[in-house]
């Protein structure tokens, strides 16, 4: 028996006006009334009722903040910040004479439009740092929409502070270190970087429970799943065809579906609104593996090229890796995000190898700063590669050896306890919200419990390369042809 996380939306109860828990605006549109300016000297102004945040170089956090404290509360607001810059909303803060000069401190509700994607997550500002971060919910961490206004609801009631994301549950932190404190609006310091970056506030408003800590909001549902894994009488429809050989299937944050024809040296795009497929981009460097990250950038293995690139969502190109102790790394095959900022992806060797500089095929971590290490190195011919829900876990397949090895992950970049747990090799995998990963071998997608059993086995009209599983909807490519299958579980987002 396996379990499923149905995530419920908290909807608030109602109170009469004249009670604790009416909405109140906390931003008239106007002008800064009820609000004032700490810590550094960034600017805030107010245009067409919007709270714009504006950087200033070398000046500190700077923290637009309620001249009011509140206890308990539920807090609204609706944000859009430049993609490079990391802020925040402050709860239950405070700036006193006697801590560190007045320093802002408490809870912040981060706003993190980087690759890791912890948006919702809670950081205590100026004292102790990540409380709770994102890397073991990707469902939280894929719900922040890059460029775009996102919006956040956060309750403070009790020891108890909850966050969502556009709707998505993310942090859920019991803590009692402090109960009460102002609203701010930060904007985050550059250093000495001579940008002008911005981000904006609106429709900020609360909800004022006063001393009452027994509001109670429905909490997160466990289901279960049992029997088959595939949908009764479905079967694999071809959405295109026309293709070399396709890979690298990968989910975009608007829901449209990237894969690779290596080569053809082109990246495509399947709608599946529409059903059409178009060309994302040529001369792709014989791209294979492609992954999302939450920013909305494109992380892509180019085995011809022999890096790691990104392609933000406005289409720059850069190279995130290419080299290990000064040597040309092998061919990029697979690549997966783990939660925290960084990269793990698989380096075999295929074709022609003349001009090989690495004798070992190994698995790559690449920090969230750009340092690149060798995490395994002990493997025939490392491909696929995927993590499990938690980011706790991290599946490596070697087809060379005919084994899927899971590995544990205690920290970034650090695997622990190597096992095997499938005797099959696989060109790529894919992972559902229960744990089951899919793989792709000899004509066949077949899937695993976590722990290496058997749960399903289909043949595909063409010899299967890799997989990706969005909604219930399993997408594979498959040599000429891109096809879909409807199961009974779903993607982990």
């Amino acid at each position: 028996m396996k379990k499923l996380l149905l995530c419920l939306l908290a909807i608030p109860l109602l109170a009469s006006s004249d009670e604790p828990g009416q909405w109140i605006d906390l931003f008239n549109g106007k002008n800064l009334d009820g609000w004032v300016q700490r810590g550094g000297e960034a600017k805030y102004t107010v245009e067409d009722g919007v709270i714009v945040g504006t950087t200033v170089p070398k000046t500190p956090n700077s923290f637009l903040c309620t001249e009011k404290d509140y206890a308990n509360f539920i807090l609204e607001v609706e944000y859009k910040v430049d993609p490079t810059l990391n802020c925040g909303v402050q709860i239950r803060s405070n700036s006193l004479p006697d801590y560190k000069n007045g320093q802002v401190h408490g809870y912040q509700v981060e706003i993190d439009p980087a690759d890791r994607g912890w948006s919702g997550g809670i950081y205590d500002e100026g004292r102790r740092g990540w409380l709770y971060d994102l890397s073991a919910d990707p469902a939280a961490r894929y719900a922040f929409r890059q460029n775009d206004w996102n919006h956040y609801r956060i309750e403070a009631i009790g020891d108890r502070i909850r966050t969502f994301v556009n709707g998505v549950p993310a942090a859920n932190l019991t803590d009692g270190m402090t109960a009460t404190g102002f609203i701010g609006l930060q904007v985050h310091g550059i250093g000495n970087r001579d940008e002008t970056l911005q981000v904006r506030y609106r429709n900020v408003r609360i909800q004022d429970l006063g001393e009452k800590t027994d509001y109670r909001t429905p909490e997160i549902e466990t289901y279960t799943h049992e029997g088959p894994l595939v949908k009764e009488g479905a079967a694999f429809r071809k959405l295109a065809e026309g293709f070399k050989f396709t890979e690298g299937p990968a989910l975009a944050p608007d829901g449209k579906i990237y894969f690779s024809d290596i080569p053809n040296e082109r990246i495509h795009v399947y709608d599946p609104a529409s059903g059409e497929t178009s060309v994302f981009r040529e001369e792709s460097g014989k791209a294979n593996g492609l992954f999302f990250t939450p920013a909305g950038a494109l992380i892509a293995c180019e085995g011809g090229a022999r890096s790691l690139t990104r392609i933000d969502f406005e289409g720059k190109r850069s190279v995130l890796a290419e080299t290990f102790d000064g040597k040309k790394l092998n061919s990029p095959n697979d690549v997966v995000p783990d939660g925290s900022g960084g990269f793990y992806f698989t380096d075999p060797r295929y074709g022609k190898g003349e001009d090989r500089e690495i004798d070992i095929e190994a698995v790559y971590y690449l920090t969230r700063a750009g340092k690149l290490t060798q995490v395994a190195a002990d493997l025939v011919k490392p491909n696929g590669v995927i993590m499990s829900p938690d980011s706790r876990i991290l599946y490596v397949a070697d087809p060379g050896a005919e084994t899927i090895f899971a590995y544990d992950v205690p920290e970034p970049g650090k695997l622990a306890n190597k096992r095997a747990v499938a005797s099959v090799g696989s060109d790529g995998m894919t992972i559902d919200k229960a744990g089951n990963f899919y793989v792709t071998w000899k004509g066949e997608i077949i899937a695993f419990s976590p722990e290496g059993t058997e749960r399903l086995r289909l043949t595909v009209p063409e010899g299967p390369s890799n997989c990706v599983l969005v909604g219930k909807t399993l997408y594979v490519t498959a040599r000429t042809g891109f096809y879909a299958i409807d199961l009974e579980v779903e993607g982990v987002r």
